[in-house]
């Protein structure tokens, strides 16, 4: 037995190095993944947040980097999500065929949803997918009820709503009769909360539908209908 102990300690630091490197490896990994993760959610934020133009060539930065992160970890809902971002930012921009492109910023938002069924904000994203379909369906209407039940506080729920609802509403679209109620209650939370006043405001305003807003808001307190541009509290 005393002639195995050297073989058992020399397979016993082997094994002990695999499993350093793997770790190692994996470590690596975790952190490359992570930063083409802030990467592209930088890249996304001066699009998005600051409505910065973007070449086609931070897109393709972007697209790369999170396609290499989703390679090492093809479940992470925060991955998933980016990667629907990029897809439909490509769609907006024309730098990918628009219906395809929506097609699989779809899919990827619903993988997303899949892992973490209670994000509210990739619920709502679904919704601004099929707004830019043009498919306002129960499909939208199923996705507007997650992001609703999932973000009762959720600022970008409110924004949503505020958006999508004054369109529908002056489209004539027969689905805001379906959710004229939680666009009122939307409308009012989004005045309510800092984080969405400037932006549910800013909406009203582009529609020019500070009279209909004011009427809709007509049983809240004062302090909120005087936020409505031009709104004279009843």
């Amino acid at each position: 037995m005393a002639l195995d102990s050297p073989k058992r300690r020399l397979i016993l630091s082997v094994g002990i190095i695999l499993i350093c490197l793997w770790g190692i490896s994996n470590a690596l990994k975790m952190t490359s993944a992570s930063l083409d993760f802030y990467l592209v959610k930088n890249i996304l934020a001066l699009w998005q947040d600051k409505g910065e133009q973007q070449s086609v060539q931070q897109y393709q930065t972007a697209k790369t980097a999170i396609e290499e992160a989703l390679s090492s970890h093809s479940d992470h809902p925060l991955y998933v999500d980016l990667m629907a971002q990029i897809k439909e930012w490509g769609a907006i921009a024309q730098y990918e065929n628009k219906a395809e492109s929506l097609a699989s910023a779809k899919q990827y938002y619903l993988q997303a949803t899949t892992i973490r069924p209670s994000w509210p904000v990739t619920w709502a994203s679904l919704v601004m997918i099929k707004w830019r379909q043009q498919e306002f369906d129960q499909e939208m209407l199923f996705y507007l009820q997650m992001a609703n039940e999932m973000g009762p506080k959720k600022p970008e729920v409110h924004i949503l709503y505020t958006q999508l609802g004054l369109a529908l509403y002056q489209g004539n679209n027969l689905l805001f009769l379906e959710i004229k109620n939680d666009v009122y209650k939307r409308i009012a939370l989004g005045l309510r909360n800092s984080q969405s006043r400037e932006r549910v405001i800013s909406i009203i305003e582009r529609f020019e539908a500070e009279k209909v807003t004011c009427r809709w808001l007509r049983y809240e307190k004062a302090w909120i209908q005087k936020l409505i541009p031009n709104c004279e509290p009843s």
